[in-house]
């Protein structure tokens, strides 16, 4: 019969768990930095309206010229005047030579009598006024400002510590055999206390 003792221990752990940490800080309230730059308007030139009234034409059918128009009007009506004479004298001239077709001086004068000058109708005064005019003139430049706005915006620091997780061996799985029995000697003869059977 084997005697053998034996003996075991198990193994002994102790677990160490650091649970996972976020802090966070939060940030500063927003700063803001506004540079402005305002309009400008700036008038470089500018003109008024022009009106021009012309009434040469306007008076010249009220009959007011000026002498230069007088002389000439006159002279035109001169040389129409004898155009006309002329042309009247060849007509009754011509008329008195045909006297033997029975046409006599007192019917050529008759006649000539008898003629009405060409009348006209016409409203003064017969021209308008001529009118022109500049427009206005305006120059400027014009250059809208701006604001421009500078933000200084923080944000929410956050620092993440990761958890851990760690085993600690406190004692190892052991198993111990012990022998409590007596040697045995190989063979029996070799052991101190045999004693030899008879």
């Amino acid at each position: 019969m084997l005697a053998l003792e034996i003996t075991s221990r198990p193994i002994e752990w102790e677990f160490k768990i650091t649970p996972a940490q976020l802090k966070m800080r939060q940030s500063d309230n927003p700063s803001m930095t506004m540079d402005r730059v305002p309009p400008t308007l700036s008038v470089n030139h500018t003109k008024n309206i022009e009106v021009r009234l012309d009434s040469t034409e306007l008076r010249k059918s009220l009959n007011l010229k000026p002498i230069n128009d007088f002389i000439y009007d006159a002279g035109q009506r001169g040389r129409d005047g004898v155009q006309a004479a002329t042309a009247d004298t060849v007509w009754f001239g011509d008329q008195m030579a045909r006297i033997e077709d029975g046409v006599t001086i007192g019917q050529l004068v008759q006649q000539k009598l008898m003629e009405q000058p060409d009348t006209y109708t016409f409203f003064l005064p017969s021209a308008p006024y001529d009118i022109s005019w500049d427009p206005a003139e305006l120059d400027m430049d014009y250059e809208g400002g701006s604001i421009d706005y500078d933000w200084q915006i923080e944000k929410n620091v956050m620092d993440y510590v990761p958890g851990s997780f760690a085993i600690n061996i406190l004692q190892r799985p052991e198993v111990d055999i012990k022998y409590v029995g007596k040697p045995i000697y190989v063979p029996p003869s070799s052991a101190p206390d045999y004693e030899a059977e008879f």
